[in-house]
């Protein structure tokens, strides 16, 4: 019994690894990163992000609020340091790092405090439905592998946040050290991306469980690949 559950979560991990590299495949994050970036576009992305970045506190709430109380703690941990910052590294909450990222671009702080545009306002509810939603292994699954299509150790060419640090240093001329919140994030994501599968190794115990991780993960890379592609669609347009 126990091997055999041991060769369903390799399975299962082994999924999910290659459901993270394929969204980088699609149209949508193909045309994204084809953006070239201006410092307006660069504002405007900045600054749904850090709307996106609030609906994943909201989402790991709902998460934390039916999960079981193991997972609870796990989820606990991990948005302590978003939430907090890590005071022994001297690293603040990862709210401040994405203003302190945005004033690169000349953002102001209190830009920061305009709504979402309808793309994001769109993408961040049909986020929170799954967490509010669906049973809790599924919604775990969810909000779990966005972190893992963030790591640089399990996506082929870096995370999202790698791959927009790169494009901002290389056609803004921006320095990895001055971007706060991705030079903060391709270091903790790696960690992070372990949380799923921490989850999944003490509750995934039958196919059903398997599947329901996999229709979370699914389900939330099909909103983040809409997210992305209609920004992309959006700055295009912008100088």
């Amino acid at each position: 019994m126990a091997r055999g559950n041991n060769i369903r979560l390799t399975r299962l991990r082994n999924k999910l690894n290659e459901m993270a590299n394929d969204v980088f495949k699609s149209n949508e994050y193909r045309h994204f990163f084809s953006i070239s970036l201006t410092r307006e576009r660069a504002a405007y992305y900045i600054l749904e992000r850090s709307h996106f970045h609030l609906n994943r506190r909201q989402c790991w709430a709902l998460v934390q609020s039916k999960a079981p109380f193991d997972v609870k703690q796990l989820i606990w941990d991990h948005e302590r340091e978003e939430l907090a910052g890590d005071i022994e590294r001297g690293v603040e909450n990862h709210w401040v790092l994405g203003m302190k990222e945005g004033m690169t671009v000349g953002l102001k702080s209190r830009d920061f405090k305009e709504p979402p545009s309808d793309i994001t306002k769109v993408c961040t509810y049909a986020w929170a439905h799954i967490a509010e939603t669906v049973p809790w292994l599924e919604a775990v699954s969810a909000s779990g592998i966005l972190e893992i299509a963030n790591s640089d150790e399990v996506v082929k060419g870096g995370g999202v946040a790698r791959r927009v640090a790169k494009k901002l240093t290389r056609e803004l001329g921006i320095p990895l050290r001055a971007q706060h919140s991705n030079r903060e994030h391709v270091v903790v994501d790696v960690e992070h991306a372990n949380l799923l599968m921490r989850v999944a190794g003490d509750h995934v115990r039958s196919k059903e469980d398997a599947d329901m991780v996999i229709r979370g993960a699914a389900d939330s890379l099909a909103i983040n690949r809409t997210w992305l592609g209609l920004m992309a669609n959006r700055m295009e347009h912008l100088n």
